[in-house]
This record gives C-alpha cells, structure tokens and sequence, in this order.
C-alpha cells in the first residue's frame, strides 16, 4: 500500500488545491499520531466555506482537503501556535510546487508581509514556516545535511534540482538533456535513468516505460529507443496534466494505490473512480489511518480484557484460598467436637498447673511426658496469646483426619470448636460474594469481547467519520437574510462586494450602503416589486449593523440607498479604483443616525430552515426562534458555542452560525 505521495501526485494536488487561493486562514491544528503528524490548516475561501486543510508527515506524507473530522488537542501545541500568532486571517495567495519536486510552499498575506508555509514529502517530512526573505522561523522537525540545514534563523535551501522538470518537455532542448542523460549513463538499466532524470517514483517511469514499449530492464538503448521514451514521458505527463482519471486501486477489497489516471501497471484490478485527486487521496489516507486507529483501539480492548482476566485470575486464587480455609475450620471444629472430652481435660490441665507454676515450668512437664496419652498431644504453646497447638484426629468413613488445632486456654472445647465454625461461616459467607464477583467479571470480558469485535467491525467498515458538506444556495455565499418576503443580501469583503454587483444585483433591485468605508454592498432582491418604508428601514439597519461600525463599537451610522444605474467601475479622470470599489453618482437616499441593532435565528425559507441574522422586528415578525446580539470583544468561539446549544434542535453547526455573524465580535444580550 502507498504511504506516501509521490511527485506526480504532489503536482496533481497543488492544482486542484488552486481554489483556496484568496482564502483566509482561520485556525491552525497540530495532531500528533502514533505514527505521524499532521498540520491542519483551516481556511475560509470566498464563495466557498471553511475547508481544512491537511498536510501530513511522519510515515504517511500527503496533502489534500480533507472531509473527515479528526479529534483536535484542546490545547494546541506550540509550533501550531505560532503560526495562529503570525497567520490568523492571513490571505493564502499562491500555492506551488517547487521544480517538480516533492516541496509545496504556500504563500501568505499579511499586514506584516509575506510568510512562506514549506511542506517537505519526502524523508520523513517536515514542515517549516519562513519569512519573506525566505530565513526559518521555524521548522515542525529540525534537520541537518551535508548540503543545508533545517534549523531557526538560517536561510531555506531546496534540496539538488533534477535534470528535468516534466512542465518543460516542450521546449527542444529538453530532449536534448534526456538524451544526453541516457548517452552518459550507459550501464544502468533505463527505468532507473528515467526516474533519476524527471525525479519520479518507480511506478511512473515503468508506466513510461511500457507505454513506450522497452524493456525497463534495458541497457544502453539507442538513439531511437531514448526517442520513444521521450514520447512516451511526454505522452504521460501531458495525461497528468490534462486529462487525469483520479481513482483508488483496489487489490483482494483493500484500498491499493490512489492515482490521478489510469496506468498500465494496474489494468484489470478494481478502481473507484474520483470527481478530484483531492478527494481521492482525502478518502485514501483517511481508510489507511483508520487501520491505525483501528489497531489501537484493539490494543486498547486487548488490554482491558488482559487486565480483567489477571482481575479474574487473582478472584480464582482468592476463592480457592477461602474454600480451603473454610474446610479446614470446619474440619478443626469437628476434631475438637469427636475429642471433645480429651480437648475438655487438657485445657482444664493447662488452667489448672498454670495456677500453680509458670509457663516454663509447664512447658518442662510436658518436654518430660511426651509419651503420655493426653500431655503428648500438645506440639506448642504460645504463651503470649494464651494458646496451645495439638494434633487430633478423627476417623471417618475409614479415612483418617488428623490436623493441628489451635486452643484458646481462656475457652472450654465448645467455645474453641464454635470459634472454628464462626470463621468457616464467615469463610462461607465471602465465597458467594467472590462467586458473584468472578460471575461479573467473566460476563465483562465476555461483553469486552463482543464490544470489541463489533466496535472494530464499525470502524473498519465507516473509516473516520465523514463530515456532510451542506449544499449552500447561492445567496448564502454572502450575509444575507429575508425581510417582509424580500431576500435581502450583503457582501462579505471587498471580493464578494464586487461579485453581488456585477452578477446577482438586476435593474430592478435596490442598493444599500453605510456611509463608513469598507462597508458592503447590501441588495434588496425586489423581483420588480414595490419596498415599503418599513422594509427600506429594516434593510438599513442591516447594513450598517454588516458594516465595519459593528466591529469598532459604533450605535449609529448613516446609510443610504440607491438604483444600480447609479453604481460605476469607471473611475473619474486620473483617479484609480481598488478591487471592489465603485462610484455612485446622483441622488443618494440617506437614513440618518440607524442604530446597529441585530439579531440571530432560525427562519423557514427555501423550503429548509436556516440560521442567519435580522433587525429586531423582522427577528419577532418573521423567525421560529432568535436572540438578540450587540458588539462586544467576547471570544467568538465561546459565543458560537452558545448559540449551537441555543439553536441545537434545528441542526445547525459551528459553520452555520459562523457564516452569518456580523463582523468583529460580539454576545448575546437577550435571549
């Protein structure tokens, strides 16, 4: 199986990964596996939503956007940090892969300059994060060569560029360096000389290799032969670049390879077929660590079972101990009772010479008369706790009992053979608590058992678990919310300001705009309707509560409407429009002093419900249920939180509510 990604792949990935750029980074995670590490980057992407992105290193090198939700550390380790510190809100603005190889720099955009994030596939991998003039921060992993170092403050290198980079195949020079590489290096076999040449992997210079017909075997091919492996390097690789077929190869119903167009290699094996190489690798690497995930959580079953069978092992013992103690007590109560008048008469000795003479004197006696028919049972005396040890037995059934009791001098034989019973009674009495015991506990390694199997039969079947992207109508691209019928839409910056205008504002529609700069655009969708004043009002307050003035605290702007006839990209004579500006001449409809009121709920439209945020009166007129929200400097996450449990019946997610939030921060004041 594939662990890794080779450089093909990596070229693959980088151009899909094409749509994150202009997004903004969010959050960074850092996950610590058994076996590898991986960075997750969230990134907010106009138009597009929060998707995460993954890049890992360790034994599993891959990046890609993943579907699959992963269990984030509550406290973030340091290097994922630092890059929050530096990156957050950062704007992604290029993403490449360096000379063909297995190096993935992606470029961020910040107030303070250009920061470089550098994924490194191969080894085992590394991520490290530069500045501008290309001088480390800070590495995942730090590394020294003979060639460069990977270490803070000094400069980043690459590592030895290839002879050939596969974009260059054109050009007629670049058969030229093929060929020449080849004439130079008669001896080694040519699917050797084709990868060392382009930098691939085995698999693609064998694929190129049987597509051009030759023996990868061969040595010192001729002038010809080096030709149609050069065709056939370019016949691959422009299908790399132009006409991929993403699939996951699949060998005995196991996920075998993920790649990006159909090879030679793997003709008759099965193959699930992709819409995105993205999504294949997302799918590929998520099945490959669940068999990680899976091979832990049965060594933490098999642990469990391990440490209840030692439990049972150790109650085994315990109830063996108990029922042969019980049986001996029981056997020494009834010696005492079948030698009753004997016990009777020696303890009645005993008590009477010890009111006569010492223990010594006693202990003589008896030295003296070890042949007597009652002194010479007595083996021991043990003084200091008023006791004596003798040997009785008994025959029964033809079985003859005989055992060391031990005699109280202070109890007559009855009270001494009561004693024995007592403790077996106790005895008895633990046994059944340790019978019902070991029961339990053999019906939870059985329950472990079966708990485990079907617990591993569910992870090996679902994977990770899969998170539902929702379908987003197009007007939920930007703010936007429904007022007395009307949809009423915001942009979101100076990107999706321009968007609403150029594509989804018609003649007919009418266009809002707080008097504060870097305020959106906010549209009313008439639909060629008449707008009551009640409703102009309510849009007003929308925007500006949209606008910047909600971030820097403000309770009231101005606003003002106007028809789309009135909004321009031509700029006046020597003067310079940025991306999404534009002038509005004539007639601006003003209202004055709008207070920045706002509120979040879920209302049905579209035929679903949805979350999203309105003035007041539309929240109490026309939503299932809301709250009502002001600006504050409160931890977005904590608000988020709060309004997930709030709306929690409707279905609604973090991403939901993030969406719609108004910018900056804010709380909840009135539910």
């Amino acid at each position: 199986m594939k662990s890794e990604m080779t450089n093909v792949d990596v070229c693959c990935v980088v151009n899909e990964l094409q749509n994150l750029v202009n997004g903004r980074l969010d959050k960074a995670f850092l996950i610590d596996n058994e076996q590898n590490r991986e960075l997750i980057l969230k990134i907010h992407v106009p138009e597009g939503g929060s998707r995460e992105l993954v890049i890992s290193i360790g034994k599993y090198k891959y990046i890609t956007l993943t579907n699959y939700e992963r269990e984030k550390p509550k406290l973030p380790p340091s290097f994922a940090m630092l890059l929050r510190k530096y990156l957050k809100n950062a704007k992604l603005i290029k993403i490449e892969q360096v000379n063909f190889d297995r190096i993935v720099i992606f470029h961020f955009e910040t107030r303070d300059g250009i920061y470089k994030l550098v994924a490194e596939l191969f080894g085992d991998g590394n991520i490290i994060f530069l500045n501008s003039e290309d001088i480390i921060i800070a590495p995942l992993r730090v590394e020294r060569w003979s060639s460069r170092n990977i270490v803070p403050k000094e400069e980043y290198k690459f590592p030895p560029q290839k002879p050939l980079n596969p974009y260059n195949l054109e050009f007629s020079i670049a058969y030229e360096v093929f060929k020449d590489y080849f004439l130079n290096n008669k001896g080694v076999e040519c699917v050797r000389l084709i990868s060392r040449v382009f930098g691939i992997g085995g698999l693609y210079a064998e694929e190129i290799c049987e597509r051009a017909g030759i023996d990868k075997k061969k040595k010192d091919l001729s002038e010809e032969e080096i030709k149609k492996l050069f065709e056939a390097s370019k016949n691959l690789f422009n299908e790399i670049f132009n006409n991929r077929k993403p699939q996951i190869v699949l060998k005995d119903n196991e996920y075998f390879d993920v790649v990006p167009i159909d090879l030679k290699k793997y003709e008759g094996l099965e193959k699930k077929y992709y819409n995105s190489f993205l999504e294949a690798v997302d799918d590929y690497f998520a099945k490959f660590l669940t068999k990680v995930e899976v091979k832990k959580e049965k060594s933490k079953i098999e642990r469990e079972i391990e440490r209840q069978e030692n439990i049972l092992k150790r109650q085994l013992e315990t109830l063996k101990k108990y029922k042969e103690d019980a049986e001996k007590n029981q056997i020494k109560g009834d010696l005492i009772y079948a030698n009753y008048q004997i016990v009777e008469e020696l303890l009645n000795a005993i008590r009477q010479a010890r009111e006569k003479m010492d223990w010594a004197r006693i202990k003589k006696i008896i030295r003296e008369n070890k042949e007597h028919p009652i002194l010479g049972l007595i083996e021991n005396i043990n003084e200091n706790v008023g006791e004596i040890v003798i040997r009785l037995k008994s025959e029964v059934d033809d079985n003859v009992i005989e055992e060391r009791v031990s005699l109280d001098i202070r109890k007559n034989a009855f009270e001494n053979a009561e004693s024995y019973y007592e403790k077996a009674k106790k005895l008895r009495g633990k046994i059944e608590g340790i019978e019902n015991a070991i029961e339990l506990t053999k019906k939870k390694i059985e329950e472990l058992k079966k708990k485990g199997e079907k617990e591993l039969k569910e992870k090996e079947n679902l994977q990770m678990k899969k998170k539902v992207r929702k379908e987003r109508k197009w007007y939920e691209k930007f703010k936007w919310t429904v007022i007395n019928g009307f949809l009423v839409i915001a942009g979101k910056d100076a990107i999706t300001n321009e968007i609403i205008i150029k594509k989804y504002t018609d003649k007919d529609d009418i266009v809002f705009h707080a008097d504060i700069q870097g305020a959106p655009f906010t549209v009313i969708k008439t639909g060629g309707k008449e707008v009551d004043e009640e409703t102009l009002e309510e849009v007003a307050k929308f925007s500006v509560s949209h606008s910047r003035a909600w971030k820097l605290g403000y309770g009231a702007i101005d606003t003002y409407w106007v028809k789309p006839e009135q909004i321009s990209k031509t700029a006046e004579s020597g003067e310079y429009l940025k991306r999404g500006a534009f002038v509005i001449r004539g007639e601006r409809h003003y209202y004055r002093n709008t207070p920045l009121e706002l509120g979040i709920g879920v209302i049905e439209y579209d035929g679903d419900i949805k979350i999203t945020t309105a003035p007041p009166k539309t929240l109490q007129k026309s939503f299932i249920k809301w709250v009502l929200l002001k600006p504050s400097n409160k931890e977005k996450g904590k608000v988020v939180k709060e309004l997930k449990e709030i709306f929690k019946n409707y279905g609604i997610d973090d991403e939901d509510i993030l969406r719609v939030l108004p910018p900056g921060g804010c709380e909840i004041i009135k539910k």
